[in-house]
């Protein structure tokens, strides 16, 4: 017998309004043709959030400090039972999905996502389309093209999967057959020759206020930092890095969400690198998808947030907003507003290429962009906006209640929020050599790290970790007083223009400016 009908839920959106999956689009996706039918793909199908008009009152009484409510931050078996979609919705689904030869590999364990794979005929036959391999052209400067699988038609299900579902939110070649993570090699202990052309993580540490915390016997100690990652990382590389700098520190723990990496990305070696070094004593959790893929990521985050094993998160795998579809989009802010609701505080890069990226444009994001911090030795002497940091309004994300009013934002969510070094060379250790680089991937698990610091010494005072930060950072004056603000600077377009311009107070390219732990720790309540 058919599936029962679902109840109705006026607020979701039709699928044919709600893209999750690439279409043409100049400059960024190129179709190539029809993908082989035989050819093997992996998706993702999101379910939407239940009753997210409470989700949204629960959020708002838990950072309310006038709320009975405040920081008491629900379990997560609390949470999914009130807005995890129903398990007869996924049963539904995933049944569906079999009967269409389609395989059911993993379910979000709070039930957002069902990841499945299958063959492109597979596919093409139970969603009504034709899959097309697309080429994409990364906004960023100096990456590779590669092939994604898209479409140029509307998916068709049953009306009985089409009203439990929210949209299909990834759809990627599968792995390489061939794709291994080789041995990992030895990696020397030892400063590099030409230290001084790049910062330590002892030097970001004074110029951010954390060193003075450090002093105070606060590192991380008890608090769970969690570290998204796309692939994984080489773990002599990560060792090495800490002993160089004198840190003495645990291994991370590995969680692999969909099965093993496939691959080593440097990204993930300066993420877990950073906020183990800034967070020294914290417990690293490192939430590692098979590799960089939408499928991969978008699942990774979601589940990372959904374990709830982990006070902070930082994720600096991002992705242009404009050259993701719009239900990629929202999807991670859904997953986002979840984590917001467990008391997760979320950071996230905001990318280097001067637009808005996601996660980041999510408003349960903590949107983390870039400086050029100039110190002499660990003395600040001057900081301004990076060119290149990613910035500006959202294109989908309405703009929250506690950003309206604000200068120079709009109807739609505005990033950043605060901002670190980017700008000038950050050292990191990849496959036993050294590198001094520059972006906003350095300065989410900066962030990362410094909160998880904060939640050290709050811990020692009886208080409940921060959680969602953004509400309260924009509404207390004493706690944007902390932030050294950023007054000098500004982003550049692609042709070389002036975009945003740094200014006093609050602005697009560096947010409330640079964080000071001691003053974070200080005024938030």
């Amino acid at each position: 017998p058919p599936p029962p009908p679902a109840p109705p839920r006026p607020d979701k959106p039709p699928l044919a309004s709600n893209p999750g999956v690439p279409a043409p689009l100049e400059g960024v996706y190129t179709d190539r043709g029809a993908a082989q039918r035989g050819e093997p793909l992996r998706g993702l199908i999101a379910l939407p959030i239940h009753d997210e008009p409470g989700l949204l009152r629960t959020i708002q009484e838990l950072y309310d400090p006038t709320s009975p409510r405040f920081r008491q931050y629900p379990s997560a078996d609390e949470l999914h039972q009130r807005h995890s979609p129903p398990e007869d919705d996924v049963r539904v689904v995933t049944e569906w999905l079999a009967s269409k030869g389609l395989k059911v590999g993993a379910v979000a364990t709070n039930r957002l996502l069902i990841q499945f794979t299958g063959t492109v005929g597979q596919f093409n036959d139970a969603f009504g389309v034709t899959v097309r391999v697309m080429e994409r052209k990364p906004p960023q400067a100096g990456n590779q093209p590669h092939d994604v699988y898209g479409l140029t038609e509307t998916i068709t299900v049953p009306k009985s999967i089409e009203d439990r579902i929210f949209a299909l939110v990834g759809l990627d070649l599968d792995h390489d057959a061939h794709d291994t993570v080789p041995p990992e090699a030895d990696s020397p202990v030892g400063a590099p020759a030409n230290v001084e052309d790049g910062y330590t993580p002892q030097q970001i540490a004074a110029g951010y206020g954390i060193k003075p915390l450090w002093e105070r016997g606060f590192r991380g100690k008890g608090i769970k930092l969690g570290v998204v990652v796309g692939g994984t990382f080489h773990l002599k590389d990560t060792r090495a890095f800490w002993k160089t700098w004198g840190i003495d520190r645990a291994d991370p723990t590995s969680i692999n969400t969909l099965g093993p990496p496939r691959y080593r990305i440097r990204e993930a070696n300066l993420d877990v690198q950073w906020a183990g070094a800034i967070a020294p004593e914290a417990d690293l959790i490192v939430y590692s998808g098979p590799d960089a893929r939408n499928t991969s990521m978008l699942f990774t985050y979601n589940e990372a947030i959904a374990r709830n094993e982990v006070s902070v998160i930082t994720n600096s795998f991002a992705h242009r907003e404009d050259s993701e579809p719009r239900a990629v989009r929202r999807m991670y802010s859904a997953s986002s507003m979840m984590g917001a609701a467990l008391g997760i505080t979320l950071a996230a890069a905001s990318g280097d290429s001067a637009g808005v990226d996601v996660p980041a444009s999510s408003p349960y994001v903590t949107a983390v962009g870039g400086t050029l911090l100039g110190l002499i030795g660990e003395r600040v002497v001057w900081e301004t906006a990076w060119s290149h940091s990613g910035s500006g309004p959202s294109l989908t994300i309405p703009v929250p209640e506690w950003q309206r009013g604000i200068q120079g934002i709009g109807d739609k969510r505005a990033t950043v929020d605060v901002a670190l070094n980017s700008g000038m060379g950050n050292w990191y250790m990849w496959l036993g050599e050294w590198y001094s680089n520059i972006g906003t991937s350095f300065a989410s698990p900066m962030f990362a790290g410094l909160i998880a610091v904060v939640n050290d010494a709050r811990d020692d005072e009886g208080k409940p970790r921060v959680g969602f930060l953004n509400s309260l950072l924009y509404t207390r004056p004493e706690i944007q007083r902390t932030f050294r603000d950023v007054t000098e600077g500004h982003t550049v377009d692609k042709e070389g223009n002036v975009k945003y311009r740094a200014g006093r107070g609050w602005d697009m390219v560096t947010g409330w400016g640079a964080p000071d732990a001691q003053g974070l720790l200080r005024t938030l309540p």
